[in-house]
């Protein structure tokens, strides 16, 4: 499926001309469309941690606050309760943390253990920044669009063969409720249709619960226990 596909999935559904091509278009409604399309894919990137937005990042720390290359261009946000990692110390790092703890530490000129972290002006800080080691965290990636279909992605249909990397199913049933919302024609069964199959999706997608990997969970048994019987007179 691709841009295309569903538009023209949707053009059908709606009893609408199918097109042949949606960005060199000039037609009002298809443009109308791509612009409902793209905003229905960047309102379900930002719902839900995809699991295929998900992108671990390690990188060498370069002793500069902030970090001028961190986070990278693609990141949108960090998933849910995500750590940042210093592989090289082999800790995770405090944050991130507020305002005035980060100016209490670095005005002290403190050695917190671990070290502090936090975003700042859309960078990455980290006090003390020690060049050479190495960083590891997790974010999700504002790209949601794979671009042709294959390995480069982006945030904005750019081609008609252009693929989700979000299910697309969603994207056609958001198509088609923004797209009646915005004729002013009811769309309520529409949204609860779309919302239902999102409830679905998301579920699918999430992670499994924790599991611990302690003794008993695995078929052994605590170190305190024994396996006869107590007998009180």
């Amino acid at each position: 499926m691709s841009l295309l596909t569903i538009v023209q999935n949707v053009c059908a559904e709606l009893s609408l001309p199918v097109p042949t091509a949606v960005i060199s278009s000039q037609d009002p409604t298809l443009i109308q469309l791509r612009i409902l399309c793209q905003r229905a894919g960047a309102d379900l990137a930002r719902d839900h941690d995809w699991s295929i937005l998900r992108v671990i990042r390690t990188f060498a720390c370069t002793g500069a606050l902030p970090e001028p290359n961190e986070p990278p261009a693609d990141w949108e946000r960090f998933p849910d309760n995500s750590a940042m990692w210093n592989t090289s110390r082999l800790w995770t790092l405090n944050g991130p943390v507020d305002g005035q703890t980060w100016m209490r530490n670095t005005v002290l000129n403190s050695n917190p253990v671990p070290q502090l972290w936090r975003i700042f002006g859309g960078r990455l800080d980290i006090y003390p920044n020690v060049a050479g080691e190495n960083v590891m965290y997790e974010y999700i990636s504002k790209n949601w669009i794979a671009v042709g279909g294959g390995s480069t992605y982006a945030a904005t249909w750019s081609n008609d063969n252009d693929t989700g990397r979000i299910p697309e199913r969603l994207l056609e049933l958001s198509l088609i409720w923004r797209w009646k919302r915005a004729k002013g024609l009811d769309y309520s069964e529409e949204l609860e249709n779309y919302e239902r199959a999102k409830e679905s999706e998301v579920g699918s997608d999430r992670s499994a619960t924790a599991v611990s990997l302690s003794n008993p969970n695995r078929g052994g048994v605590p170190d305190n226990w024994w396996p006869g019987i107590i007998q009180v007179n």
